[in-house]
């Protein structure tokens, strides 16, 4: 039998107009109601079903995000993306602005800027979801979440309005954030490896092939590796492979699964061979990881 994942889910539940997909939230509201013990999940690794964008204004602190922790101060910008692990820093309450939203609310924005912006970065080898603004670039920024904020908590909400301010704060991050995320793909092929990231995080337990998951997007397997390519410079079994990692990462350092556990879950036949698969990957046994993230 498979062990259920002991990381919650966190939908996207505003307190108003949740058929908005947008909220903009104070962290220091979030933790005065952690402080109530009203939400106990906000220093706790949860898996978020919506985007994440922080723009942290002041303080010193870590933001959690798999299994591993970054240092964020004022000027330190975060970004989440959908079906990641992460957890705020209680103790030391770094202030920032929480800008959510949901995958439905991106589509209608991507329709007019590109839709490279929020891309799954979390499959880059090199891959950082946080890095530094300057003072005027943080600003800036600012600027248009206060604009965000007025707008759709205002009683005559103009939706075009709002979709055009926060495609300006997209734009904004895409700009200053450092380069990435390679842009040689057009429309289709993004398309293409979005489908492949989705499946992915669907069907990991399933299939380890790259045939197998081309087949499920629609394409053939050489160009499923193009696309691949062109987008992380790794291969289709590449990036397999990483997610895979990831995901064996995640349960034994957050949901603290034991090895055989976390090898039913991730779809392979005998636990020796998932043994021998993470040593190759990371040089050192699910057991040994284990001991260096959970005390």
């Amino acid at each position: 039998m498979k062990q259920k994942s002991l990381i919650p889910n966190i939908d996207f539940e505003p307190k108003t107009l949740p058929e908005l997909g947008l909220e903009v939230i104070n962290l220091e509201n979030l933790y005065k109601t952690a402080s109530e013990d009203k939400l106990l999940l906000l220093n706790t690794p949860h898996r978020i079903k919506f985007y994440g964008i922080i723009i942290f204004t002041g303080g010193e602190g870590n933001h959690f995000i798999d299994f591993r922790s970054f240092p964020v101060e004022k000027n330190t910008c975060v970004m989440i993306n959908q079906n990641q692990v992460h957890a705020f820093d209680t103790e030391n309450r770094p202030s920032a602005q929480f800008i959510l939203f949901t995958e439905n609310f991106l589509k209608l924005i991507t329709k007019v800027i590109d839709n490279r912006i929020i891309a799954p970065t979390q499959f880059l080898s090199l891959y950082q979801p946080s890095f530094k603004l300057t003072v005027s670039q943080t600003h800036r920024l600012l600027i248009l979440i206060d604009l965000i904020k007025a707008e759709y908590v205002s009683p005559d909400l103009n939706m075009p309005c709002l979709q055009l301010l926060f495609s300006a704060l997209l734009t904004r991050i895409c700009e200053e954030r450092p380069d990435t995320y390679l842009t040689d793909l057009n429309t289709n092929q993004i398309a293409c490896f979005e489908r492949f990231i989705y499946c992915l995080e669907t069907n990991i337990a399933f299939s380890h092939d790259a045939n197998a998951y081309a087949n499920r997007v629609g394409t053939s397997y050489k160009t499923l590796n193009k696309i691949c390519k062109l987008a992380t410079q790794q291969t289709a079994k590449q990036l397999i492979d990483a997610y895979i990692i990831l995901n064996a990462k995640r349960a034994l350092s957050i949901d603290k699964l034991q090895v055989q556990q976390v090898s039913d879950i991730l779809g392979f036949d005998e636990v020796t061979n998932f043994v021998k698969f993470f040593k190759k990957h990371t040089l050192m046994t699910p057991k040994l990881f284990q001991s260096q993230h959970f005390k």
